[in-house]
């Protein structure tokens, strides 16, 4: 699994042996990386046919690794009840009706904002479900003063909302990246206008530079950004301000926001499946999710573990807009090599942001960058 902390190791050794704990005849050895580097990791010690039993797969990296794994459908009777866990992570985590992880963590995209800028421009807190023209309005109010209403860069994850929630769709029906079509023109360009016609937002720095919108934030410059549930504990311990959660903004009454999320599967190598089936069970189960929930690791994928991470993250406005936003959420699929067409946005949609070039000529850089 990845871990980017000596915290995030802990918690994964705790799980490891409390595998051992229940089964005495399983030994778990835990291997870790950081993040930035896990799915390289992964790729090179399958080409040296020396992938772990166990892995930690992401749902957007399906199209990418996800023929490592095996299918879990039949391996998981009597030891877990796919039922317990939120539906649209397991439906990220499965393809072509093959269930290859067993979900640890979700997140839906939402909008964390700054409750003190909110009181002190008099404007009343977003409520779960608002309109893009409400939105907008609190956007413009909050903007004065060198600060702004919101920001937002190029990354998909924060843009794909926008084109959701208009019926919009940015893969084709093989699976391949469809950035040009008018849905996602339109989507993308309704954000770009929030930074070069309506003026809310920041333009961005010449270099894109990754997680920019999240330090403007909580650095206090804007009011509002999009972000995912397992930034909010850290959040709200290390900025000096109220913070509020809310849905990305409703377009003609319709919100769908994407979602990120991780399980653990069996790869295709692994000789003992079934002891490692029984692994699993322990490691993401009712008591596993319940001890990183109270330990704010992470918002819990077992539906039931997840009161005791809003007892943690202890924001009086987290439940409803999350609640909310996995009514409609999108899985978030993507095409293999996603990753380049994040890394494309960043390179070119400063340009966007900045005035330099239109939303849809941004578009068409990036779809011909990734073919």
């Amino acid at each position: 699994m990845s871990a980017d902390s000596q915290a995030e190791v802990d918690v994964w050794q705790k799980l490891a042996d409390d595998v051992t704990a229940k089964y005495p005849n399983i030994t778990v050895k835990l291997e870790t990386t950081a993040y930035k580097d896990y799915y390289n990791k992964l790729t090179t010690q399958a080409a040296g046919n020396d992938l772990p039993c166990i892995a930690g797969l992401q749902a957007q990296r399906m199209a990418d690794v996800g023929s490592l794994y095996m299918p879990l459908n039949d391996k998981l009777d009597g030891l877990v009840n796919i039922d317990d866990y939120d539906s649209s992570i397991v439906d990220g985590l499965t393809d072509g009706g093959n269930l290859l992880a067993v979900p640890y963590d979700l997140g839906p995209y939402v909008i964390f904002y700054n409750v003190d800028m909110f009181k002190a421009a008099g404007i009343e807190e977003p409520q779960p479900g608002w309109t893009y023209d409400e939105f907008l309005a609190a956007a413009k109010a909050l903007t004065k003063d060198g600060k702004y209403g919101f920001a937002i860069d190029g990354t998909p994850d924060m843009w794909l909302p926008f084109v959701l929630s208009i019926g919009g769709t940015y893969l084709d029906a093989d699976g391949s990246p469809d950035l040009t079509n008018p849905k996602v023109v339109e989507g993308f360009t309704t954000v770009v206008d929030l930074a070069t016609k309506e003026k809310v937002a920041p333009a961005l720095p010449a270099t894109g530079a990754s997680n920019w919108p999240s330090d403007q934030w909580r650095n206090g410059n804007v009011a509002m950004v999009i972000d995912g549930p397992w930034q909010l504990i850290n959040a709200r311990n290390t900025v000096d301000f109220e913070v509020g959660l809310t849905t990305t903004p409703a377009i003609d009454g319709k919100s769908v926001t994407t979602m990120s999320g991780t399980g653990f599967g069996i790869t295709q190598s692994c000789s003992n499946p079934t002891e490692a089936a029984q692994a699993i069970s322990v490691i993401i189960g009712k008591d596993s999710q319940e001890y990183i929930a109270k330990e704010g690791r992470g918002f819990p994928a077992y539906k039931a573990a997840q009161q005791y991470w809003y007892e943690v993250a202890d924001v009086p406005t987290a439940k409803a807009a999350i609640d909310k936003a996995l009514e409609t959420v999108d899985p978030f699929r993507t095409a293999p090599g996603w990753n380049r067409v994040n890394s494309l946005m960043q390179q070119y949609a400063v340009q966007a942001f900045n005035g330099q070039a239109t939303p849809e000529e941004v578009l068409q850089q990036v779809q011909d960058g990734y073919k």
